[in-house]
């Protein structure tokens, strides 16, 4: 990147992590050191939780699962789970207000807007929790608001995909309350209003995913093999959890809507208040 004047690491209160689960010299630590290196941003390794630990069992909960999600967890699903909330509980020792977190097989599509797009939010702490740099599926965009120079979206359906957030110290307090895993992290993501949280995405993505360059998705193969192993009256059960998410995501971004759009327009007043009062 030519310029140096975006740089996030300009905010000393923003902790930077990778999560990964490779010893030390792997590709996908060395793709991931060579991708933040590129735009300057210092970051901390954090190694991953392995799917023979035991926290995996203790975290996990069947019942849940079955009430109140459409399929089981694979362990490597739940092994990403914990491993984000490892991150998430280090920001909490640090007193960090902000976290930026990337799974290690992520990759900048823009370095300057993407850079830009953490100084915007950071700027904006009053309008979202969580921004996704990345989302599978693109849904249909129910509502968007600009930052700054950053345009934030919230989809009709809540799209899936971690691979890359900002996410503030209020939020990672609110998930970590949650005492027993029982859907993937980013599914948890697409149910705010269970956390209270306001979650939104770049437009368009900033970072993509990249592991079939970097070996394939292991997660991916897993659910595979669930697949296989499908219940028929637990496809039906799903049918009626999903149906029931989206009219509740619905409600929830025509909730927050009017709301955020207020939080906007008023930070903006007051910047322009104050740079006129200054001048």
């Amino acid at each position: 990147m030519g310029s140096s004047s975006l740089r996030a690491i300009d905010f000393p209160n923003l902790g930077v992590f990778v999560l990964t689960v490779e010893p030390p010299g792997g590709a996908r630590r060395t793709h991931a050191a060579n991708e933040l290196g590129r735009v300057g941003i210092s970051f901390d390794f954090v190694q991953g939780i392995d799917q023979n630990s035991a926290d995996i069992d203790r975290a996990y909960s069947r019942l849940l699962n079955w009430t109140l999600h459409k399929r089981s967890l694979t362990r490597g699903e739940i092994s990403v789970y914990l491993g984000h909330r490892k991150i998430w509980q280090e920001a909490m020792r640090r007193g960090l207000d902000f976290a930026l977190i990337f799974e290690d097989d992520f990759r900048i599509c823009n370095d300057e807007q993407f850079i830009q797009a953490i100084n915007d939010a950071i700027s904006h702490r009053g309008t979202w929790s969580i921004v996704k740099f990345f989302d599978f599926n693109h849904k249909k965009v129910f509502e968007s608001v600009k930052i700054g120079a950053t345009q934030l979206v919230g989809y009709k359906y809540p799209a899936s995909g971690a691979v890359a957030y900002l996410i503030n110290r209020q939020a990672a307090q609110s998930l970590l309350h949650r005492r027993h895993l029982f859907r993937p992290i980013d599914e948890d993501f697409s149910h705010p209003w269970e956390f209270s949280m306001r979650v939104w995405s770049t437009s368009p993505n900033l970072v993509d995913e990249v592991s079939f360059q970097l070996g394939g998705s292991i997660l991916e193969r897993e659910r595979c093999d669930l697949r296989r192993k499908r219940v028929v009256i637990r496809s039906i059960w799903g049918n009626f959890l999903q149906a029931r998410k989206l009219v509740r995501s619905l409600w929830y971004r025509r909730a927050s809507a009017a709301n955020v759009r207020e939080t906007v327009n008023a930070g903006s007043r007051e910047r322009h208040g104050q740079t006129y009062k200054d001048a």
